[in-house]
């Protein structure tokens, strides 16, 4: 009887000892998250953070992309937030990117009135209307397919929807950027519902940010869609 007694008191503390251990390694986990960084240390851990995405993104798989790609453009279409829009945001995707072209087209087929951005100087854009892909864009800044001098400016104001891009973001509608700050201060001209689009196998929860980094209003990956506001 008494060895029995002993075994059911070494049983508790066992896991009591594992309960407190585990108990520890949250708080330390959450207290991680939680710490105020100075703008040195977010700054250096954003730097960190992008440098581990652009290894996952060379290793993605292609049948992974493609498949992403598609399931990210079929949940903005099917989105409320796009359907009951007249003027949309998009932002035209580089190689290594979610996939927007096919998107764009599908935005111009509905109906929308779409503009799209253009580098004006270091971290200031605007965006221009489009009709065409082929016809209304030219590699601009770093390469990136621009809307043509001809193509007629937007008021930010009129945007009703934005699709965005993201270097990783978390679950909870937070984004890193590429560093420039581009989208952080046109976003912010805007009245526009923010929609990031990132893969899920690129997502991150644990993204260092800071007062004049917005947070998005809908999160799409090719899982699905999380409304954050």
């Amino acid at each position: 009887m008494n060895k029995f007694t002993d075994d059911v008191k070494d049983g508790f503390k066992e896991l009591k000892d594992w309960r407190e251990k585990d108990l520890a390694d949250y708080r330390k986990k959450r207290d991680e998250r939680e710490k105020v960084l100075t703008p040195e240390e977010c700054k250096a851990k954003k730097k960190e953070l992008r440098a581990s995405v652009r290894k996952a993104v060379a290793n993605l798989d292609p049948a992974y992309i493609e498949h992403s790609n598609e399931y990210v453009r079929k949940n903005i279409l099917a989105l409320p937030e796009y359907q009951h829009a007249k003027t949309v945001f998009c932002f035209v995707s580089m190689d290594t990117e979610v996939d927007t072209h096919e998107l764009i087209r599908q935005m111009l087929k509905d109906g929308k009135t779409v503009g799209v951005p253009r580098c004006e100087k270091l971290g200031v854009m605007d965006a221009y209307e489009i009709h065409s892909l082929e016809d209304d864009l030219e590699p601009g800044t770093w390469g990136i397919l621009e809307p043509k001098e001809s193509c007629p400016l937007i008021d930010p104001q009129r945007f009703d929807f934005a699709v965005v891009p993201c270097c990783t973001c978390s679950h909870d509608g937070k984004r890193l950027g590429f560093g420039g700050g581009f989208y952080d201060r046109y976003l912010g001209r805007t009245g526009a519902i923010r929609a990031v689009v990132c893969r899920e196998q690129l997502m991150s929860e644990d993204i260092p940010t800071q007062e004049f980094d917005l947070t998005m209003d809908i999160v799409v990956s090719e899982d699905g869609f999380r409304r954050i506001k």
